[in-house]
């Protein structure tokens, strides 16, 4: 009986630190933590497992949300729940990959340095029907996104309106004929991956321009700022950047001509 209770004292003395805060590397362990290790020259390593898809538990059983691993495996089979080597995390339905800072990417611009157009000439004919447009490509991007992700377009692109045939800066380059004249820069795709459409257009941005002076005007630069934000799979883009107009009478577009245009394409993965 003696060696019974004096076992029971024992297990009791050692479990009672076990349901309270547990401390590795330390004799005191943070009262908030359940568990707190600390190291100078160690850390912790998480389970190494080898994911099948986001949507699938496998090598568990079942998804547990808050459960974190690290995905040693890459898995494109299933491609709406691709899997690639990293660190994830289950929100209690599917996994969940932590992304590292590292992995966004500026497919264009990102720099205070440059120019991103040169001038590009939209001689824009008087519409004879209504909803009649003109259209020019100012520029051609082409780039590969290996993962799933969340892609940023956002740009700065320079407008001058002019008379037709008129440069700016020339006499005579001021409109003068009270007519309204419709400016729009937007996105589209030429070439991508099934399921993404081509030659859409996305990322509108648009102005309209009026002058009544009778006298020589030098209008200056407008700036447009055609912006878009989509989840797009893996795969091969070619995207153009595209300016249109139009208006009741004839006049001129020079897109480019400012010193601030900029093209930027940010890239975050999500799987």
């Amino acid at each position: 009986m003696k060696n019974l209770l004096h076992t029971l004292i024992i297990f009791l003395g050692f479990s009672s630190p076990i349901a309270a805060q547990v401390g590795i590397g330390l004799a005191s362990p943070n009262s908030n933590a359940m568990l707190d290790i600390s190291s100078a020259n160690k850390g912790l390593l998480l389970p190494r497992v080898a994911l099948t898809a986001t949507n699938n538990p496998s090598p568990l059983s079942a998804h547990v949300a808050g459960m974190t691993v690290y995905n040693t495996a890459t898995n494109t089979s299933v491609a709406a729940n691709p899997v690639y080597p990293g660190e994830y995390y289950n929100d209690g339905s599917l996994w969940q990959r932590k992304t590292a800072w590292s992995e966004k990417a500026m497919i264009s611009g990102g720099t205070i340095n440059g120019d991103a157009l040169t001038a590009t000439i939209l001689e824009v004919p008087a519409a004879t029907t209504s909803g009649s447009i003109s259209t020019i490509t100012l520029t051609t991007l082409s780039f590969t996104l290996n993962k799933p992700s969340l892609v940023e377009f956002n740009s700065n692109i320079s407008v001058v309106f002019t008379n037709s045939g008129i440069a700016q800066g020339s006499a005579g380059a001021g409109i003068t004929d009270n007519v309204v004249k419709l400016c729009t820069l937007y996105y589209s795709f030429t070439a991508a991956p099934a399921g993404i459409p081509t030659n859409s257009v996305f990322g509108l941005s648009s102005l309209t321009y009026i002058n009544s002076f009778a006298t020589y005007v030098a209008t200056g630069n407008f700036y447009l700022v055609p912006r878009s934000t989509l989840t797009l799979p893996a795969g091969n883009y070619t995207l153009t950047v595209n300016g249109a107009g139009a208006s009741g009478t004839a006049f001129r577009l020079t897109f480019g001509s400012g010193n601030r245009d900029a093209i930027n394409i940010r890239t975050t993965p999500i799987k």
